[in-house]
Formats: structure tokens, sequence, C-alpha cells
């Protein structure tokens, strides 16, 4: 039963308003988002240590871990410009979106923690409630990023945002997920397919696992990555203003 007095925005429109956001803002959104070609050149500087020495592979684990890291604090910038430019604002200064994201970092990795304890939880006694809170609980880094809250009022708050609209909310996440999803999926499969069929066949590499041939895929699929973050992040602020709006 809903328990709104504002009907939620169809998925179609949150799709089409999502994709108006990504096209009219890329080029400034991109600026944050392109920082993951760094993790992609560290992931490729790893494999390229493994392919000269293998007994590299725990300073490569290192720059694997860092390179983690980095992509969450990554995301984190992104999340903060794209609230910004949804709402018609410029992102914050690069060196303060920086220092505020580190600021939060921990506290997402908390969360991401929490949420996965709920959700596994939930799961354990029947699939159907572990699916119930991962759409209740979707919201919480969100949250915290936008209104600074967290650890589990975070989670309380994303689901008091959720409630009396679930279906509501679970089948435009299942609708913009698919085809923003999909994008990215055949996008990444054409690209990183037809690559990995040159370089297999060239003299770069010495067999499907060759590390170097792994970090040089994991590069081009840092920079798709980095083009397209900012339109599936986009769509959940979208979701997520829409959300706030309509309550």
């Amino acid at each position: 039963m809903e328990n709104t007095s504002k009907p939620l925005p169809g998925a179609g429109q949150l799709i089409s308003d999502t994709w108006n956001l990504f096209t009219k803002t890329w080029n400034t959104s991109v600026k944050t988002s392109s920082l993951l070609i760094y993790v992609g050149l560290a992931y490729f500087v790893g494999g390229l240590l493994l392919r000269v020495n293998e007994n590299l592979g725990v300073l490569s684990l290192v720059i694997t871990i860092g390179g983690v890291v980095f992509t969450v604090w990554i995301s984190l910038r992104v999340l903060l410009t794209m609230l910004n430019l949804e709402a018609g604002k410029q992102p914050m200064p690069a060196v303060e979106e920086g220092k505020k994201a580190w600021s939060m970092f921990w506290s997402l990795i908390w969360i991401a923690i929490l949420t996965s304890l709920v959700v596994f939880g939930a799961s354990l006694l029947f699939i159907l409630p572990g699916i119930y809170f991962g759409v209740a609980l979707y919201f919480s880094q969100l949250v915290l990023v936008d209104q600074n809250i967290r650890g589990t009022q975070a989670l309380g708050a994303s689901r008091a945002l959720v409630r009396g609209r679930w279906w509501g909310t679970f089948w435009r996440l299942i609708a913009g997920g698919f085809v923003f999803g999909l994008l990215l999926s055949v996008v990444i499969g054409v690209v990183i397919g037809g690559m990995a069929v040159l370089i297999g066949s060239s003299s770069l590499s010495s067999g499907a696992s060759d590390p170097l041939v792994m970090g040089i895929l994991q590069l081009v699929e840092m920079v798709i990555i980095a083009a397209f973050m900012p339109l599936t992040i986009g769509f959940q602020v979208k979701m997520y203003r829409a959300l706030q709006k309509t309550r």
C-alpha cells in the first residue's frame, strides 16, 4: 500500500531524466570519475610487475588493495559531484571534495558492512526477506553522503524513505539497473572482448592468464567505467531525490 501523497515518477521518466543529466553535465562530472584511470594504471603496473618477476606478487597485491581503496574514495567524490549537479549547483572544489570524501570513507565501509549483514541474515531465513532489505537499505550510503547520517541511523533513514512504496522503488531500480547496466556491459564486452582477441593473438601475450594482458584489460575497463560512472550514480541520485520529494 502506497503511503505517500505524491506518486513517484515512472521508471521511463527517471531513466530519461538521468540520461539528460548525464549528457548535460558529463564534461563536469567526468573530471572526477576520470581519476579511475589512475586505478587502471596501478592495476597495469601490478600486472607488469608480475610479468617481470612472479615473486613480486605481494607488491602487486598491495597495489590492488590500494586501487580498491582509491576506487571507493572516487565513488564517494562522484556521489558528491552528482548530488550537486542534480540540484543545479557546481561541484565542490576538488581539494575540499576530496577531504570530505575521506572523512566519510570508514563510515561508508561500516554502512556497507551493516547492510551486508542485514541482507545476509535475512536471506538465511528466506530469499525474499533478503531482497526486501536489499531494497529498503539501498539508499543508506546516499543518506550518508547527502545528510551525513551515519551507521545504523543511515540504514533507518533509508528504510523510512522506501517505506510504503517498496514495490515502486524495487521496480524502478530493476528497470534503471537493467537499462544502464546493459549499456555498460555491452560497451565493456565489445571493447574488452575485442582487445582480448587482438592482444591474445599478438606477441604481447604469453597465455590466457598473462598478468600483463590482464593489467592492460583492467586499465581499459577502468577508462570505460570512468566514462559511465556519472550515469550509473546519476540514476541512484535521481531515484533518491524522487523518494525525498514525494515523501
